[in-house]
């Protein structure tokens, strides 16, 4: 007997363990994931949220970012790339049309282009300042 495909269900876990990735302007790893929807719902495992997450990232609802080998969860899922901060982690999204420039010349060759992820690592403006660390091209005052 062939085994039936599994529906994927609506259920209360995933609508919270969803509702808390869209609230997060953070990008919170999983385990962040899992204390902010313990509020909600207090029996829900870090399973059921692992299982969830990759749900909802199979299904396109979010977005995973892998740092450090470590799997962070964000809402958008259109065409951005991050900024990482190398001393305090801090995670932020960056528009830039450079990205998308290159990603027509590859597509002009014939190409299909079904991902590209573009990761700048350095340090966030309030941990430069903290290291007195002066960025080049920064004006100085």
């Amino acid at each position: 007997m062939e085994k039936t495909k599994r529906r994927k269900r609506n259920t209360r876990q995933k609508a919270v363990v969803y509702q808390v990735v869209l609230d997060s302007s953070d990008h919170p790893t999983a385990e962040k994931v899992y204390e902010r929807a313990k509020r909600e719902l207090p029996t829900i495992s870090l399973g059921t949220v692992y299982r969830v997450l990759k749900e909802l990232v199979s299904e396109g609802k979010i977005k995973e970012i892998i740092v450090n080998k470590q799997s962070h969860f964000e809402k958008r899922t259109d065409f951005h790339h991050h900024f990482i901060c190398r001393e305090c982690g801090k995670i932020e999204d960056v528009e830039t049309p450079l990205c998308r420039y290159t990603c027509k010349k590859v597509e002009n060759k014939g190409y299909v282009v079904e991902d590209v992820e573009y990761k700048f690592y350095g340090l966030c403006d309030r941990c430069a300042q903290k290291l007195g660390v002066l960025q080049e091209g920064s004006a100085q005052s």
